[in-house]
């Protein structure tokens, strides 16, 4: 009795192992070693037995052996359902490449990094350019590379220039002529949302409702913000 009771403290500390191991293993992997060296083993061990004439041993041994089996493969189960629940690895990454651009996305993060291909800047890492670089690049792509462009508006999104829109528009706004500030009652009306007849204040009301919702604090555009206070004081000039 004592020997099979070390037969199967034996047993049970290499179910454990299996388990720790299991955890860790690539299923495929973890199949063929199951069916294969632990077959080999079993097999070895009902040889011995029947050579050493323990027929009553060897009958035992092959019941927890075929015993085992089902547990086995309820292990392998757990270790795939564990290992899909825990999803994809981190440290992921994919590269994207166009024309002009070679862009890196970190899954993890959701961060880009990129280079320049070809032109002024190539071979110079995205990151290290300035707001009015970059630019310059947006404004060559969109001529020149749409999927370029593409790309490079969503690096910008992601990026320190976050506000890179406001800033572009407000450039082209000022690159109109010495009329970019100017503003008719017609149009403040239509930006306030007032009719002809409104009062001072209605206007003042409109504007205090409209800068609360577009007040550059509180996530807003500082070019509609701008435009919001110039056709207040155009209305209240007329």
């Amino acid at each position: 009795m004592l020997a099979y009771l070390l037969l199967g403290m034996a047993l049970l500390i290499v179910i454990l192992l299996c388990a720790r191991w299991i955890a860790q293993t690539d299923p495929a992997i973890l199949a063929a070693v199951v069916k294969w060296v632990g077959g080999t083993l079993v097999g070895l061990l009902l040889i011995f037995l029947a050579v050493r004439g323990r027929l009553g041993t060897m009958l035992w041994v092959a019941g927890v052996a075929l015993a085992l089996i089902p547990v086995l493969r309820r292990m392998v189960a757990i270790g795939n359902m564990a290992r899909s629940r825990m999803g994809p690895s981190g440290g992921q990454t994919s590269d994207i490449e166009t024309d002009h651009l070679r862009m890196t996305l970190d899954h993890d993060s959701g961060a880009m990094s990129g280079t320049v291909l070809k032109g002024d800047h190539a071979g110079r890492a995205l990151d290290d350019l300035g707001l009015d670089d970059l630019l310059a690049l947006l404004a060559a792509f969109e001529a020149a590379d749409p999927p370029s462009a593409r790309l490079l508006e969503t690096y910008l999104d992601r990026s320190r220039h976050d506000d890179w829109r406001d800033v572009r528009e407000a450039r082209a706004h000022r690159a109109r002529g010495p009329a970019r500030n100017g503003m008719t009652a017609e149009e403040a009306r239509e930006i306030l949302g007032v009719g002809p007849d409104a009062s001072e204040s209605d206007i003042r009301e409109a504007h205090h409702r409209l800068m609360q919702r577009n007040h550059p604090d509180h996530g807003g555009s500082t070019y509609l913000a701008a435009r919001i206070n110039l056709a207040k004081e155009v209305l209240l000039r007329g």
